[in-house]
């Protein structure tokens, strides 16, 4: 049986919470990896277009959902899909906005039996939820709520905290993971870098820059490798 081809929606509808910076992370790791393509459909901000320079244009895609009067059509992402079905790559990266994440949900319930649809063009879909601390944490569990609820059980979740939001949030950041095995949802983490350290600050900057892996100086690059051994072992070694 032919293996499916997957796609990777990176999602939630609180803005600033780290989608892009765990696309980027995800783009360190399938940096060599020429089957691998990233999308960005963040139409407001385009972040991703901008940190995955390092990829090339061949392996980055940005994309707008907005129709000609700049409203957001979800029929769009629905075309775009079904012209994915020629394309080379096997995995498929996408970095929603906050409007179009906001969409998902109402495109699982309304639009197409989006698991029969991806079934017939060949494609798994897995959503990844991040979640954010302080003040967007309440947002992003409504938002990870509204998503299972579409879901119906029928796809792949993982809910990625965003470690650096929750460091004056410990008690948030239990509870995420308390809410994450209570309802069976595999949990995960990423992001540990501190912005008033030296290390941190030098990788966020090397990240608005569209630096790849080996743009970074030595303590940098060991830095960012130890987040992603740490974090993204899954990753590394499928």
């Amino acid at each position: 049986m032919q293996t499916k081809r997957k796609l990777n929606f990176i999602l939630c509808s609180k803005g600033g919470v780290g989608k892009s910076m765990l696309t980027l992370l995800f783009a360190l790791v399938k940096e060599n990896d020429e089957h691998s393509v990233f999308i960005d459909l963040d139409n407001a901000t385009q972040t991703s277009t901008k940190q995955l320079k390092f990829l090339g244009p061949n392996r980055t895609e940005t994309i707008s959902l907005l129709n000609d009067k700049e409203v957001l059509v979800r029929d769009n992402l629905i075309s775009y899909l079904e012209s994915l079905v020629g394309s080379p790559f096997s995995e498929f990266f996408f970095d929603l906005g906050s409007p179009e994440s906001e969409q998902i949900p109402a495109l699982l319930d309304r639009d197409i039996p989006f698991k029969e649809f991806l079934d017939e063009l060949g494609f798994e879909a897995h959503f990844h939820v991040v979640i954010g601390g302080g003040g967007a944490y309440k947002p992003c569990i409504e938002y990870l709520q509204k998503l299972l609820k579409s879901l119906h059980g029928q796809f792949d979740i993982t809910v990625w905290k965003n470690i650096t939001s929750f460091n004056n949030f410990q008690t948030l950041g239990k509870e995420l993971e308390e809410i994450c095995e209570k309802l069976s949802i595999r949990f995960r983490q990423f992001g540990d870098f501190d912005p008033s350290s030296h290390l941190g600050n030098q990788i966020l900057n090397g990240i608005r820059l569209g630096n790849g892996f080996n743009d970074y100086q030595t303590g940098a690059r060991l830095r960012i490798k130890k987040e992603l051994n740490t974090n993204f072992s899954y990753e590394l070694g499928n």
